[in-house]
């Protein structure tokens, strides 16, 4: 059963807004340090993008996030265990297509999916959206800057 999302409407519009906001910049800022995502055929690209975000979200938040929900205690600057430890899962997951210091940086980012995906009282539709717009951002930055 779903959680009511916490904190008040402003509180939740502002972290909305925020996700929506902060995405374009770092999707730049990591395709301009070559962390693009690698383009071969736009078709098929997008859409293995597109699968493999609702894949992983199905995993991580789905899965090891609502399973560790009710089982770890609360992480620091309001992040709850269970997110911090099915993103470190998700950082590492990156580790096979990825350099290091990439799979580190994805870090932040499944934060911010895994909060998402508790605020909104545990539905996958809300991280699954944001995860498939940084990944179109990060995607149109790459292109966008030729890398």
């Amino acid at each position: 059963m779903s959680r009511p999302a916490p904190g008040g409407f402003w509180h939740r519009t502002a972290f909305w807004w925020g996700c929506v906001l902060a995405a374009p910049p770092i999707a730049g800022a990591l395709a301009l340090a070559g962390y693009g995502i690698h383009r071969a055929s736009p078709a098929r690209d997008l859409a293995l993008l597109a699968l493999g975000a609702v894949g992983e979200e199905l995993v991580f938040r789905g899965g090891l996030q609502a399973a560790l929900r009710h089982r770890l205690p609360a992480c620091a600057f309001g992040i709850s265990g269970a997110n911090a430890v099915a993103s470190v899962g998700f950082a590492l997951a990156h580790l096979w297509a990825h350099p290091p210091l990439a799979a580190l940086g994805v870090l932040p980012v499944s934060l911010v999916l895994g909060a998402a995906y508790e605020r909104s009282g545990d539905r996958l539709v809300l991280p699954i959206a944001l995860h498939l717009y940084f990944n179109a951002l990060l995607y149109a930055a790459g292109a966008w800057l030729g890398r």
